[in-house]
């Protein structure tokens, strides 16, 4: 199998890289606004141009002035995509023209030896030739004239790169999970091998500044993300590989979330929007919480969104090197938490930190722990075998003098799990009794991390009614 190339797109602040980056991929997924310096980190993509598949990296502006606070980092990523590309797009205005400051870029890039396109951005409102002309003079070569925004003549771009392109491969985002009912086993065996060998999808999300890209950077061992102690440095959801132990993770890096009262900028509710998004096509979350500020209200909406869609969940405590020892001797955030908090038991904890790498490596072991049993699939028979017992001996509460009969239960769904229990009234099966079910289905299979969803679900009329004859 080969690899799609990475195509980096690069060029000065707000001329358009966003932009592109999305009508390239025919999708939303960059934080596109008309002020310089909303994209900081590189973000990845992979995307398809007919039965050709490429990867693509957004970029923040590669000549970003001094006076922003992050403009020094800012420039070291961009500069570091144009290392790792395989080919590279370099965008100008149109309506600036071309600026001195594009020779220095433009001549890293010929040095490197990597196939490039220079496109020249936001020609719809004015003569192409003219506008190109002005370029041509400077030797700018391969030269193509574009409308990000309108699509025009953007297909001239990756018609450049076809001969690097190998034909379309298995993609991401990950595919939702497979209902039994929808596939033959043969499929359904053949999804899960495929899914089971692709690299685990893992969104490191949390509240701004506790140290999520510095985890991930952490985890690679370079400074692939912009890290820096301002909140909300990292706005857009950041996909990255790590490779332990000879086996590669899928990380998605996100924006620090907030209540949304409190989001002041477009670029901000987006990031959210894309947290959101990441947590959709992970498997696994991990929730990254501060050991110094404990479990938060912030802290729990954010786990509440996990488990309301019914992903992995690993909570890891970080700066647990910088707690007094007494403290984690008397009164251990753990035992604390699952006192207070008996609904997070299902999920795995650990104390880590991101700067000095104490106790990282424990990551792995839990993401590889809860997606097994992600994909875990229970026979009916043994769900029957243990939840009809305990049905005879506490049965639910009669409804308005009716009996409320529990048929058989059933796993529909994998990845994300969902447990349907075949009943007569479902209106009749309580949230109480929902839970004791489910508290006893974890007694006998832990469902690690996982946040498998208990459904009622009715019988037809006929049965329902030939049942309490």
């Amino acid at each position: 199998m080969k690899i799609p190339p990475l195509i980096a797109i690069l060029g000065r602040p707000n001329v358009g890289k966003s932009t592109l980056f999305n009508r390239l991929l025919s999708r939303k997924e960059a934080i596109v606004e008309d002020r310089p310096g909303v994209t900081r980190d590189r973000h990845y993509s992979q995307g398809t141009y007919g039965r050709k598949s490429f990867r693509l990296v957004d970029t923040g502006g590669i000549l970003f002035g001094d006076d922003h606070p992050l403009g020094d980092s800012i420039r070291k990523q961009a500069l570091f995509a144009l290392e790792e590309a395989d080919a590279i797009i370099y965008v100008m205005d149109g309506r600036e023209g071309y600026l001195p400051v594009d020779a220095d870029v433009i001549g890293r890039i010929r040095r490197s030896g990597k196939p490039a396109v220079f496109a020249v951005n936001k020609v719809d409102t004015v003569k192409t030739e003219e506008v190109l002309s002005e370029f041509h003079r400077h030797g700018v070569d391969p030269l193509v004239g574009i409308s990000a925004a309108h699509g025009r003549n953007v297909d001239a771009i990756l018609d450049a790169f076809m001969d690097l392109m190998p034909d379309t491969l298995e993609t991401y985002p990950v595919d939702p999970g497979i209902r039994f009912s929808d596939a033959s086993e043969s499929d359904i065996q053949e999804w899960l091998k495929r899914r089971i060998s692709d690299p685990p999808r893992v969104a490191v999300i949390g509240r701004p500044n506790v140290g999520k890209s510095t985890l991930i950077n952490r985890l690679l061992g370079e400074e692939r993300l912009v890290t820096s102690p301002i909140p909300g440095t990292t706005r857009d959801a950041i996909d990255t590989l790590v490779t332990y132990r000879n086996r590669n993770y899928h990380f998605v890096d996100t924006a620090g979330l907030r209540k949304k009262g409190k989001v002041a900028e477009a670029s901000e509710l987006y990031a959210q929007i894309r947290t959101d998004r990441a947590i959709c096509e992970s498997e696994i979350a991990v929730v990254l919480l501060s050991a110094e500020d404990g479990l938060t209200d912030g802290d729990l909406r954010i786990i509440r969104q996990v488990i309301d869609h019914r992903r992995g969940l690993i909570l890891a405590w970080n700066k647990w090197d910088i707690l007094p020892e007494e403290d984690v001797r008397s009164s251990p955030p753990f035992r604390d938490v699952r006192e207070r908090y008996p609904f997070l038991a299902f999920a795995p904890m650990f104390g880590c930190s991101a700067m000095t790498g104490f106790h990282v490596s424990q990551l792995f072991q839990h993401i590889n722990t809860v997606r097994e049993w992600y994909f875990t699939r229970i026979p009916t028979s043994e769900l029957n075998a243990l939840i009809l017992p305990l049905v005879e001996s506490s049965p639910p509460p009669r409804l308005k003098n009716h009996p409320v009969r529990i048929f058989y239960v059933t796993q529909v769904q994998i990845a994300p799990s969902v447990i349907m229990v075949f009943v007569n009234r479902p209106e009749g099966i309580s949230l109480q009794y929902r839970q004791f079910l489910s508290r006893k289905i974890r007694e006998k299979y832990a469902f690690t991390g996982v946040p498998f969803l208990l459904k009622i679900q009715a019988k037809s009329r006929r049965d329902r009614d030939s049942s309490e004859k």
